[in-house]
């Protein structure tokens, strides 16, 4: 009898280990920035290098692991002096990614065009990422091609060449902040900045609800996500209040590649597969699954501070 309850014991542990170890899957994210090296427009007295260091620090401090920045090489084009922030991201540990070089979006181009972007772009990253894998994309717009053929014909450019997709499962529009950020910062407006402050957490808050909403009505259970975010000033001002509210939601960091081993990533990874939703709510509605109200970005943002 002794015997039959060390073996229940036994089961009853590692049942509850498998259930943290689901709950602890269930609960990842993993953190991208785009548009490296310079996204949108900056408020007085700061440079790209001062909003790359803020958003560096605040990875570091919140143990982020190495985290992809997808870069428009065009952008150092531009400016020259802006290969610094690709420089700075890379000597503290993190990776650069594959965003093309013009941001170019496939549904307004033919497959060809885009193809040669991509290719163009690839000097500057691999320049930097020797020895390690650097070969994903981050389609810009997460505009995947307007039609099939060209979508396709896309993939197999990129499988033929060993790319990965970086997917997006989370993402609340943050790039709008960051345009009138600047101008409340010209004009000095703390009581606007504040607002700002408190609408960005408040829609990230949101979007992280709706989209384990959608993965809980598809599978029954979260999955690993993908966050998107860009290398904007106010992402930088806010990133260590973003950072903590995820994990207080119960979120841990992962990488890229530790959250598209999720099965729902897996055409992403073998591009040679059939090309899945590329969203959650697309996901959701090939399945016919009614889609919640989805949160919608703050109306006051195009107004404030003008």
């Amino acid at each position: 009898m002794k015997g039959f309850w060390v073996l229940c014991s036994l089961f009853l542990a590692f049942s509850v280990g498998l259930g943290i170890a689901s709950t602890s899957q269930a609960q990842e994210i993993a953190v991208t920035i785009d548009d490296l090296p310079a996204h949108s427009v900056l408020p007085p007295g700061e440079t790209r290098l001062d909003v790359a260091a803020k958003i560096i620090q605040a990875l570091k401090s919140a143990h982020v692991p190495p985290t992809f920045g997808f870069v428009n090489g065009i952008r150092v084009s531009e400016v020259p002096s802006d290969i610094s922030v690709l420089d700075a991201w890379r000597a503290q540990g993190n990776l650069l990614g594959n965003h093309t070089w013009s941001h170019m979006s496939l549904n307004q181009h033919t497959a060809e065009e885009f193809e040669a972007d991509i290719s163009k772009n690839e000097p500057i990253i691999r320049d930097r990422m020797a020895g390690q894998d650097w070969k994903w994309l981050r389609y810009p717009f997460l505009q995947e091609g307007n039609t099939p053929e060209k979508r396709a014909a896309v993939r197999q450019f990129l499988a033929e060449r060993g790319y990965k997709i970086a997917a997006v499962t989370m993402s609340f529009g943050d790039y709008l902040w960051n345009e009138p950020y600047a101008r409340c910062s010209a004009k000095e407006d703390t009581k606007s900045i504040h607002f700002l402050e408190d609408s960005y957490l408040s829609a990230a808050d949101e979007e992280a609800d709706y989209e384990a909403a959608l993965a809980r009505e598809l599978y029954g259970h979260n999955i690993p996500y993908v966050l998107l975010l860009h290398i904007g000033a106010f992402d930088a001002r806010m990133l260590p209040r973003l950072l903590a509210l995820y994990q207080a939601k119960g979120f841990h960091f992962v990488s890229l590649a530790d959250a598209e081993k999720g099965p729902f990533y897996a055409s992403d990874i073998d591009l040679k597969l059939p090309a899945r939703p590329s969203s959650l709510a697309e996901a959701a509605a090939s399945e016919h699954i009614p889609l919640p109200a989805h949160p919608q970005p703050v109306d006051q943002l195009n107004t404030i501070c003008r």
